[in-house]
């Protein structure tokens, strides 16, 4: 340790650890320098698990974190700006809006929130342009792979020109030989990747060279090829390397599936997860990365509308194209003259009968892992109320089919809740309940006013929900919605959606129907700011620290005081407040504690201050 810090003042740099006693005192924080391997890992969408999608601070989030490819999709505005957004054709999931975004103008766009579907924590995010994208590749010498969703390699010379940044900073998907020379002709000196069908012939090398002579330089396909590594894909990657380019697969979250791929000579992987990956491949292999437990939807009604609280998508009425189609009534407990919910006029809403073409959608938002269009785990809370007319009737809750193709997969009856003919617990009409319905890959479990009433087996895939899908329309499932009208009128005053299997304490913690809605358990810290600080703080999801970069000129004491300003999510509290100071002493440890408005969940930040000359 002597040598370390002997080694640490010869190079002008001091390192202070504030760290819980229990622990031991590390030697050094992550460099974030992966720069020791070939093998890429590109932040799908940035940092997509813990930052809201295809904004700046989720591209920032990454490249600070030390990933140097960042996979973006872009679309065009009516008025012909490059603007990053994933689906199509509406905006539900990731905006406050409704509109299409190539029916739109840049400013009307701009009217709406990109970032509180993910959390509260990131409210007011605006919508990001392709120029603002390529000067934050800039600023951290990182680059930018474009996933068009409508190619334009006019506007892509344009922001070229205008930005001024190097050209192969932008690397648009190309999907065909004619794209390829359209792009050559308008952007000259940047590269592209190529996203297309694989060759008919792997071991044609005019295929590849024809790519590569137009500027190709990265060829992407599925990543469940090279986990197969079958001979058709081995020799596409031996050529695609005898071409001198790279081969690129996508998306990974699962740390095994990431080593493999890279065994197998793949050169990059797309990831949401991809600075912890690039961690675990290079500076921790006992490092099991996954994505972070969390409330991804969490809905009240006090607003008169169908967008969430705290967190989570709009609720978007399944069938939204036709102008007709059936809608929830908004209103409270006196206005529906019904009971009251702990004695409180509570807003709520009326859910019809749901004929087979309609019904709400709901966005799971759920990062994948390791079935990337299947999640077998999660949980979901609803506060209802059966009226009188529904008594004794069906009434399906969800349904796991985008499209209502088959019969719901839960529903209410004479006999409790469930499904084939599986039924638990007894629900009386005219009265409040909390039902909790948590479904893991062999069974669901069953609770009402926070106590297990019953658990059934189930097998297949029937009850697993959709985390990714092309357009983004699919990427949830529906609520009150059956093939057969096996369904019934409803009130609801809360409803919640998570992301894994809660436990029985957890759901008895929760207990019955309030008035303020369901508690989430969301916490950490973001959007950290601290006066005085060299570069962007990082805070490390993987170790619960946080890395603040301060000048040694500036603070030669060995008191070190600190103003902090952060975001939490909805509902949380911390141990220290935005804004507050925080003070250093020497060989005394500074923790920031958050806790998330369940009251019981908890989340310890250990800051760690790197002084610099």
């Amino acid at each position: 340790m002597k040598l370390f810090l002997k080694i640490l003042y010869l190079l002008g740099v001091v390192v202070v650890f504030f760290q819980c006693k229990t622990e031991k005192v590390k030697e050094s924080i992550p460099s974030y320098n992966y720069n020791i391997s070939d093998f890429q890992i590109i932040g799908h969408r940035g940092f997509s698990d813990m930052y809201p999608e295809n904004t700046l601070l989720a591209i920032e989030e990454v490249f600070k974190r030390g990933v140097k490819y960042c996979e973006i999709d872009v679309n065009v505005t009516s008025d012909d700006v490059y603007v990053l957004f994933h689906d199509q054709p509406t905006m539900y999931r990731t905006s406050s809006g409704n509109r299409y975004v190539v029916s739109s103008t840049y400013k009307e766009l701009l009217d709406f929130d990109y970032g509180s579907w993910k959390g509260e924590q990131f409210k007011n995010t605006k919508i990001a342009t392709l120029e603002e994208a390529l000067e934050l590749a800039k600023k951290y010498d990182a680059f930018l792979y474009l996933d068009t969703k409508k190619i334009r390699v006019d506007l892509m010379g344009k922001a070229l020109q205008k930005t001024k940044v190097n050209p192969k900073r932008l690397m648009p998907a190309i999907a065909n030989i004619k794209e390829a020379k359209e792009f050559k002709k308008y952007c000259p000196n940047s590269s592209f990747v190529y996203f297309g069908g694989m060759p008919k012939n792997p071991n044609d090398d005019n295929w590849y060279k024809e790519y590569v002579d137009l500027g190709c330089t990265v060829f992407e396909t599925y990543y469940t090829f090279a986990l197969d590594n079958k001979e058709y894909f081995k020799t596409f990657v031996k050529k695609v390397h005898e071409n001198n380019a790279k081969v690129w697969v996508f998306t990974s979250n699962d740390i095994t599936e990431i080593n493999k791929i890279k065994e197998n000579n793949v050169d990059g992987v797309e990831s949401d997860l991809s600075a912890s990956a690039f961690k675990a491949l290079y500076e921790n292999k006992n490092l099991e990365i996954k994505p972070l437990k969390a409330t991804t939807g969490n809905w009240t009604f006090d607003k008169n509308n169908l967008h969430s609280k705290g967190v989570g998508s709009q609720l978007r009425p399944f069938n939204y194209t036709d102008k007709n189609y059936q809608k929830v009534t908004f209103g409270t407990t006196s206005s529906f003259n019904i009971s009251a919910v702990e004695g409180k006029n509570t807003s709520i809403i009326k859910v019809p009968a749901f004929d087979p073409k309609n019904g709400l959608f709901l966005f799971t938002n759920f990062t994948p892992f390791k079935n990337e269009n299947h999640h077998f785990n999660y949980s979901l809370l609803m506060d209802l109320y059966i009226p009188k007319e529904s008594e004794n009737k069906f009434i399906s809750l969800f349904q796991t089919s985008p499209t209502n193709s088959n019969d719901g997969d839960f529903f209410i009856n004479k006999k409790g809740i469930g499904i084939n003919n599986e039924y638990h617990g007894n629900l009386q009409s005219e009265t409040w309940y909390r039902l909790g319905i948590v479904v893991s890959e062999f069974s669901i479990k069953k609770y009402i006013n926070g106590s297990f009433v019953g658990e059934q087996a189930i097998s297949s895939g029937r009850w697993s929900v959709y985390n990714t899908f092309a357009g983004g329309q699919d990427q949830g499932f529906l609520l009150f919605a059956d093939n057969d009208n096996e369904t019934a009128p409803l009130f609801l005053s809360s409803l919640q959606l998570r992301n894994y299997a809660m436990s029985k304490e957890e759901i008895k913690l929760l207990g019955d129907v309030k008035s303020n809605g369901i508690a989430i358990n969301n916490t950490g810290i973001y959007n950290l700011k601290f006066e005085g600080e060299l570069k962007e703080s990082i805070v490390n999801w993987d170790a619960k620290e946080i890395y603040v970069y301060i000048s040694k000129e500036n603070n030669k004491d060995s008191d070190i005081n600190l103003k902090v300003s952060f975001n939490l999510p909805y509902g949380a509290k911390s141990s220290i407040n935005s804004g507050d100071v925080l003070r250093f002493k020497e060989n005394k440890q500074q923790i920031i504690t958050v806790t998330a408005q369940d009251g019981h969940s908890k989340s310890n930040w250990n800051v760690i201050l790197k002084i610099e000359n």
